[in-house]
This record gives C-alpha cells, structure tokens and sequence, in this order.
C-alpha cells in the first residue's frame, strides 16, 4: 500500500510540473474596479492545483509526521502576519486568494525535496520541451488558436492587444506557448534551457565516474540525446518570444557558471557552457535567416511598439512612489499595486494599469518593509538548513533575479510563484 502511495505521489507530482504553464481554470470570482473588468480580480481555481493536492494527500498517506507543527515561532509568526495583513487589505478577498498561491507554491517546494533531483529536473526539461514545441508550431502558424480546455486564448498577429513585434509594415506574433504572455514562456524556457545543461553536465560527471563504461553509454544515451534535443528546440522558441529579458537572464547565468567555475578550475563545466553557447550562435543566425531583423528591432527599441513598451515600463515605477508612501512599513496589499494606482488615477482606464514592472519594487510597494523583512528571514532560514551550496542552481536564481527586475510576472502569476520557488528549492542539495 505504501509503495503504491508513493508512486501516486510520484505521478502526480511529474504531472504537476507537466501541467504548471497550461492555464486551464476556474474563475470562481469576478473583482472589478468600479464597473470597468479588472484581470487580477478574476480569481480562479487552475487545474494544476488540484493535480498538487492530490500529489500532497499521497505523500500525507505515507508521511503521517509532516503533519506535526513546526516548533519554529518564526514561522507561525509569519503565518499569522500574512493572514492578518491580507484582512487588513482594501479588498481582502483578493488579496488572501494571491496569498493562498504563495502557501500553494511552498507546499509544491516542500513536496520537490521528497523526490530525486534528477528526476524532477528531467520533468521540468519535458514540460518546457512541450512549451517550445508549441511554441514553434505558434510562431510558424502565425495564429494561436483558442481552446478553454486548454487554457489557450485565440492571438493574431493584426489583433489589438496581441503580443507582436512590428518589422517595417508586418506584424510579427510572438510566440505564447500555453502562457497568458510571451515573456512568461520566455522565462520558463531559460529556466528549461539551463535545466537542459545542467543535466548535460550531470550526463558527463556521472560517465568520468564510470570511466565512460559501454554499460553506462548505453543506459544513458537516449537521455542524453533527449537533453540535446530538448536545448535545441527551446532555444528556437526561446528566440520566438522575443522576451529580452529571458535571453539577457540565460545569458547572465550561463556567464555566472562560467565564470565560478574557471575561478574554481573545475573545466568539465566551462566546456559544456561553451559547447552550449555555439548551439546558441548557431540557432541565432538560423533563427535570424526566417525572421530577419525583427530580434535587431526588438534590441534596439527603434519601433512604435518596442518605444511605448519601454515608456511603459520606466512609467508603472510611478505606481511605487505615488502609490505607496504611507503604506510603506506594511504595504498596498497582495496585489493591490494596480488598484491603489487606480484609486489615485481615477481617470485612467484598468486595463491601462499594470503592476510595477519590477518584481522587487512591486514586492515593497505591496508588502512594505515588514514584508520583505519577513522574506529575507526565511530565504535565510533556506540557507541556513542547507549543507552545501549548488553553484549551479545558484546560477539559476540569478538569472531570475535579472527577469525580476525587467517583469512582474514571478509575483502576479501562478505560474511565476512557481516558477521562483522551484528556482530556490534547488538552489541547495542535501549531503546524504
């Protein structure tokens, strides 16, 4: 019975990371600001959540003591302060339904340290492989096609409102995958990619140990092929989103294990990186020969819409200092930051107003300084718990640190939430 447990947990917990970009939910609740629609208002029941309380209630049946309470008090602290400033909130409904996807998001961070390393990382690859897929069938099709049960919304290139990237008169569609936004896919494929060479890594340190035996080989070369394909095809549809700050996060992370590891004479590492980055040459001039000059006109920002997507950007910082002053100790509220700057912008049309596009700005602004304290504290509790740091994994959170600052996705969405805690879960490894 408990083999059987453990397998469903299993399961569920590789159908889970399969399922984290696809949007398929129920919005149960309309917020709105006034009578005009308000999209973080729409709260919804996604049904990858319901795939990781299944995962949960299987590890619970064979993992009966998880159920004691912690005898930490810092933590029951933090419990109760988020929950008492989450009712404090202009509109607490909305505010505990963000804050409930943030417990969601530990609970699946917590169930990750209950499965191989390899094993979740192999999961992760297979889901993004599934993004990049898509996401080339999109770029290619130039038409995204709706489907509710898939979570998929209907985007054409000469929509308003759809992502696109304008090269002289034609509109180029970026490339969505199942995610409500390119630069959301464009962040959960740098995160597949560096997936991808950590395991090409991992594929060569385990062979020098078995001194490359024909047993080895041949165990391990399907996987291995698998890892090179995988790098291939999710880079193409990397460079499909246009997402700038995906392709500068990949870049800072793959330079950041470069550059620890020629410090640390650790070679094997730094050849992988560069076999990697000719991948990347390669498939950018290949990539560039099909769209030509729309990657220049993203880099350069000589477009009308690359222009009014920077003015937008620099414009929501706005939102923190006008927004947030007296509420600076304890902040606007979870996901509040668009409806105080709507409240202090009557005029000013909802879906004109986004969040702050800088996940550490947004996160002040609508948690305060208490807040972020509070969050610094547990990170440290992370560190503290770990044995040894994976300089690697390491890598990887700064590179999404580089898209905290360009985006507010990895605080407003589902998948963000997720996306940043399965950054931080194996940022560390246990010595066993």
């Amino acid at each position: 019975m408990k083999n059987l447990a453990h397998k469903s947990f299993k399961f569920f917990l590789g159908l889970f990371i399969i399922l984290i970009p696809w949007q398929t939910r129920w919005i149960f609740s309309y917020w709105n600001i006034g009578a005009e629609p308000w999209e973080i208002g729409k709260l919804s029941l996604y049904g990858s959540m319901i795939v990781l309380l299944l995962a949960a209630i299987f590890f619970l049946t064979q993992h009966r003591e998880e159920l004691k309470l912690s005898k930490n008090k810092f933590l029951y602290f933090v419990f109760a302060y988020s929950i008492v400033i989450g009712l404090w909130s202009p509109l607490p409904a909305v505010s505990l339904y963000y804050l409930l996807i943030v417990y969601l998001a530990v609970l699946f961070a917590h169930l990750c340290r209950f499965l191989n390393k390899r094993a979740l990382l192999y999961m992760f690859l297979t889901s993004g492989l599934i993004q990049a897929l898509l996401a080339l069938q999109q770029s290619i099709a130039q038409h995204i096609w709706a489907n509710k049960w898939l979570g998929l919304a209907e985007h054409l290139p000469n929509t308003l409102g759809t992502a696109v990237v304008e090269l002289g008169n034609e509109r180029i569609l970026r490339a969505y995958g199942a995610l409500p936004h390119p630069n959301i896919l464009g962040g959960f494929l740098f995160m597949t990619i560096f997936i991808g060479v950590y395991l090409w890594v991992d594929f060569y340190q385990r062979g020098e140990k078995e001194r490359w035996g024909q047993s080895y080989v041949r165990k391990n070369v399907a996987g291995f092929l698998y890892v090179i394909t995988t790098l291939v095809v999710a880079t193409y549809a990397l460079l499909a989103t246009f997402s700038r700050s995906a392709v500068l996060a990949l870049l800072a992370s793959l330079f950041s294990v470069a550059i620890i590891n020629v410090l640390r004479r650790k070679w094997l590492r730094v050849s992988v990186v560069i076999r990697y980055a000719i991948i990347f040459i390669i498939v950018v001039l290949s990539f560039n020969a099909w769209f030509g000059d729309a990657w220049t006109t993203r880099l350069q920002v000589a477009g009308r819409l690359e222009e009014k997507s920077v003015k937008e950007r620099y414009g929501s910082f706005n939102q923190f200092y006008t927004a947030s002053g007296k509420d600076i100790l304890f902040g606007q509220g979870m996901a509040m930051n668009t409806k105080v700057t709507k409240d202090h912008n009557p005029t000013e049309a909802v879906y004109n107003i986004q969040p702050i596009h800088d996940t550490f700005a947004l996160a002040l602004a609508e948690v305060g300084v208490i807040g972020i304290l509070l969050i610094i504290g547990i990170l440290r509790m992370v560190i503290k718990e770990a044995d040894e740091i994976d300089t690697a994994s390491t890598s990887l959170l700064l590179g999404l640190m580089v898209i905290g600052l360009f985006d507010h996705y990895l605080w407003t969405t589902w998948t963000g939430w997720l996306m940043m805690v399965f950054g931080l879960v194996n940022m560390y490894k246990q010595k066993k």
